[in-house]
C-alpha cells in the first residue's frame, strides 16, 4: 500500500473525511493537495499532514466554479507534473430536509456542492489522467443515495444518488483506459455535517458511528490496488445500529 510518487487532490480536505484522507494518503507516501473553502481549516489540515512527515499544499477554491477548478489543476500540475488520485469528498447538507420546507436556492446550492462540484472536478482532471493512461477517482457519496429518507433530506439524497450514477457512467466511458472510479457510500460518520441536522445526535449515539479515519482507510484500500484491479462501489456502515427514532423529522401532513 505504498503510494510513493503519487499525487492526490482531496476536495473538502479541511475537515472530517477529507482531512483524515489527506493525512492517510500522505502517510502512505502520496503528495497531497487539500482543497476547501475555509483558509483556517486548510492551514490546520496541512499542518497535520506535515506533522506526519507528509508533503502537501493547500488551495482555497470554490468547486462549483469551473474556472476556479481549472486553476487548481494547473497549479498542481505545475507543482508536481501529474495527478494520480482525485478524491471528490466535498459535500454539505441542510437543516431543512423535507422538499416542501426547502427553498429553491437551498436545493440548487446543495446540488451544486454535492453533485456538480464532483462532475466539474472530474471533468477538469480527466484529460491529465488520459494522457497518463492512469488514475483513480474516488467519489464520496452516502447511504442516503441508496436508501433515501427524511433523515438525509430530499436534495441531499437526490444529489448523492447522482454521484453514484455518475461514478457508474465514468467507468463505462473510460472502460478502455486505465482510469478507474469508485464510489464510497458511508453510513453515519462523526463529521461536522452532523451540525446541520435538525436534531443533532446524542454523544451516546455518535459513539456508535464510524469515524472519518475509518472511511479514509477504505479510500486508501481502493486507491492502493494494482492498476489492473478496481473496486467500483463500497458501502461502509457502523457495525452497531443505533436508535435514531427520536431524530426522524415529521412530514408536513403529520404536524
Amino acid at each position: 500500500m505504498n503510494l510513493s510518487g503519487k499525487v492526490s487532490i482531496i476536495t473538502g480536505g479541511g475537515s472530517g473525511i477529507g482531512r483524515a484522507t489527506a493525512i492517510s494518503l500522505a502517510q502512505k507516501g502520496s503528495k497531497v493537495c487539500i482543497i476547501g473553502r475555509t483558509s483556517s481549516k486548510l492551514t490546520d489540515a496541512l499542518s497535520d499532514v506535515k506533522r506526519n512527515k507528509g508533503d502537501g499544499i493547500a488551495i482555497k477554491a470554490d468547486i462549483t466554479d469551473y474556472k476556479s477548478i481549472e486553476s487548481v489543476v494547473a497549479q498542481v500540475k505545475k507543482t508536481w507534473g501529474q495527478i494520480d488520485i482525485l478524491i471528490n469528498n466535498a459535500g454539505s447538507n441542510l437543516k431543512h430536509r423535507g422538499l416542501l420546507e426547502t427553498t429553491p436556492k437551498e436545493i440548487q446550492d446543495l446540488i451544486d456542492i454535492n453533485l456538480i462540484g464532483t462532475m466539474f472536478f472530474t471533468k477538469a482532471v480527466i484529460p491529465t489522467m488520459i494522457t497518463q493512461n492512469s488514475g483513480t477517482i474516488i467519489n464520496v457519496s452516502s447511504n442516503s443515495a441508496i436508501w433515501p429518507s427524511m433523515m438525509g433530506g430530499a436534495a441531499y439524497c437526490a444529489a448523492k444518488a447522482g454521484v453514484n450514477n455518475f461514478t457508474e457512467f465514468l467507468n463505462d466511458e473510460l472502460q478502455h483506459t486505465h482510469i478507474r472510479s469508485c464510489v464510497i457510500s458511508p453510513g453515519e460518520v462523526v463529521t461536522p455535517i452532523l451540525e446541520n441536522r435538525p436534531v443533532k445526535p446524542s454523544q451516546e449515539g455518535m459513539k456508535k458511528m464510524c469515524l472519518p479515519e475509518d472511511i479514509a482507510q477504505a479510500i486508501v484500500l481502493a486507491v492502493s490496488l494494482p492498476p489492473r484491479t478496481m473496486i467500483t462501489e463500497m458501502v461502509v456502515t457502523p457495525t452497531v445500529t443505533r436508535d435514531a427514532s427520536l431524530e426522524v423529522i415529521k412530514r408536513p401532513l403529520e404536524n
